[in-house]
């Protein structure tokens, strides 16, 4: 082989493993909607619901559902919120007082509102926050549930309405974010990431 012949085949080679490494294959699903399973958590089977698909590891859980036309969407979060939180962390108290907080970041051209609230058991403080979409006539949930601070940090934080970042909240917002772009084919901007520390306040 010449040697242009060589470099084009090491070229072309490059190539294929960085379009490997950008596509994450969608080898998830709930009903008719395919999605990249996060990286880096466990799938947890909730029976009977075939319309929702739930993730978590020790700091986060993470939801996407694919509700059927004319559901109740407070309903649902609510039911879902309580599922997860009862699944990511079983030994925490499921008893939570719960606050509202301000959205207003939009990553995804295909959202249609979302919703999002800070919630305290006595010991631990929590961030639920969700994206609501439409896609292709499909209506999507995305979110998350994530610890947000522990003790006297926790007891403080909701006391003064403050909401705010931790390594959970951010895994959970680049978690939904994967399976938001693999279900949309939207891609990052890098130069503006859409997880990035920030305070939310409650309304």
């Amino acid at each position: 082989m010449s040697r242009i012949g060589m470099i084009l085949v090491c070229c072309l080679a490059l190539a294929t493993t960085a379009i490997g490494q950008r596509t994450s294959p969608k080898n998830c699903r709930i009903g008719e909607v395919a999605f990249a399973c996060p990286k880096g958590l466990k799938p947890l089977r909730i029976e009977p619901a075939p319309d929702l698909a739930l993730f978590f590891r020790k700091d986060f859980g993470l939801f996407v559902a694919s509700p059927k036309p004319g559901f109740d969407e407070q309903k649902l979060t609510s039911e879902v919120t309580k599922t997860v939180l009862a699944k990511a962390f079983p030994k925490e108290s499921q008893s939570y007082e719960w606050k509202p907080l301000k959205f207003s970041d939009v990553v995804s051209r295909f959202e249609i509102g979302g919703g999002m609230a800070q919630g305290f058991n006595g010991s631990m403080g929590i961030v639920v926050k969700y994206r609501h979409l439409k896609v292709k006539d499909k209506e999507i949930l995305v979110g998350y549930a994530a610890e947000l601070a522990r003790g006297t940090d926790a007891s403080e934080n909701f006391q003064r309405g403050l909401g705010g970042d931790s390594l959970g909240t951010i895994a959970g917002c680049e978690a939904s974010v994967e399976v938001i772009y693999s279900i949309t084919g939207e891609r990052i901007n890098k130069a503006n990431p859409p997880c990035s520390l920030d305070v939310m306040e409650t309304r």
